[in-house]
């Protein structure tokens, strides 16, 4: 008797992914851009040489993104923070990075290409370059914003 219920029990399991109208599987599609089909723009906030590009979602609208930024050699961005973590991968250049609430170039650490960093939500920091261009990728949810704590200027869009 056992053996005459277990055939009935698998083909219960089976009827659901075979009957037609069945709700399918959203199609996956590889995502993949080589550096030449990276499209750099300069948003209204970055007045200083520096340019982004949107990889994956929009940081300026909200939900997952991945965003690349390209800074021009010489550059310097003043100390600010981020509501959300900041991870950063360094992907080209050296990127500078210190910590506190005043520029000050003592406290920069160079991160060369390939180097992480993992900027916690609300600790003040500040971004120079050298040898330039440097470009880092940046990721998060939500709405990547920045808000000046040396200059004390209002909330901005993203670094």
């Amino acid at each position: 008797m056992m053996a005459a219920s277990m055939p009935f029990a698998v083909a219960l399991v089976m009827v659901p992914q075979a009957m037609p109208g069945a709700a399918a599987e959203p199609e996956k599609q590889v995502v993949a851009s080589a550096p030449q089909d990276i499209r750099w723009f300069t948003p209204a906030y970055y007045t200083d040489g520096r340019q982004r590009a949107h990889l994956r979602g929009d940081s300026s609208k909200g939900g997952e993104w991945v965003d690349r930024v390209r800074i021009p050699g010489g550059a310097r961005v003043v100390a600010h923070t981020h509501p959300d973590d900041e991870v950063v991968t360094v992907i080209e250049g050296t990127w500078y990075l210190g910590l506190g609430e005043k520029f000050d170039e003592t406290k920069l650490r160079g991160y060369p290409a390939g180097s992480f960093i993992l900027i916690p939500a609300g600790v003040p920091h500040f971004l120079a370059t050298r040898e330039g261009p440097v470009i880092v990728q940046v990721s998060g949810r939500g709405i990547f914003r920045t808000k000046d704590v040396e200059t004390q200027r209002g909330p901005g869009g993203p670094e």
